[in-house]
């Protein structure tokens, strides 16, 4: 079977950006963006509650929870780099930490999956990614457990920062069952179909 084009042109430049990186990168995470493929986007049903941290969260923060124009980025070399570094540092630069309550925070240095979710929204916005590209989605993980991730619209499907894995997935493929995602307004939320 013939290998599509822009899997090739990904690849190659997959290969050419690690190589760019440090050894030490090189050795911590040298197959993150092995099997790139395309994503589909997520289908949502009818309206739902926002999840009440996050409700708390925007009347303390405001700035961060303005709507925004719907967008999907363009997937391309430059775009899967940023996502990957940013994915990579907040998840360096956070200490995992379980929370009985349901806090969404930015600028944590230690955090569960909705602080690093958030604080990978926020740092993509300082770094010019349009918010209403940026959704934040809730569910379940493989082995049940409720989980928070940050989803990104692109022209190729949807894709997923998380803080379980260094890789940036197609939602479809993270093993996650989504329930809920925001829209481009972080205060207003769907069910996942």
């Amino acid at each position: 079977m013939r290998t599509p084009s822009w899997a090739l042109t990904t690849a190659l430049a997959l290969a050419a950006a690690l190589a760019g990186l440090s050894a030490e990168a090189q050795t911590l995470h040298p197959a993150d963006h092995a099997g790139l493929v395309p994503a589909t986007q997520i289908v949502t049903s009818s309206a739902t509650p926002a999840p009440l941290g996050l409700q708390i969260f925007c009347l303390r923060e405001p700035t961060h929870c303005a709507a925004a124009p719907a967008t999907a980025l363009k997937m391309d070399q430059r775009l899967m780099n940023l996502l990957a570094s940013v994915n990579y540092e907040v998840n360096a630069a956070i200490r995992p930490r379980m929370r009985s309550t349901q806090v969404w925070e930015l600028g944590a240095q230690t955090g569960d999956c909705k602080d690093y979710a958030m604080n990978k929204r926020a740092e993509l916005i300082a770094r010019g990614v349009p918010a209403g590209a940026l959704r934040l989605a809730i569910g379940l993980t493989a082995q049940g457990e409720g989980h928070a991730v940050l989803i990104v619209r692109t022209t190729v499907g949807d894709y997923v920062l998380d803080n379980l894995t260094a890789q940036i997935l197609p939602f479809n493929q993270t093993g996650h069952t989504l329930t809920a995602i925001s829209s481009p307004d972080p205060k207003r939320w769907n069910r996942v179909a």
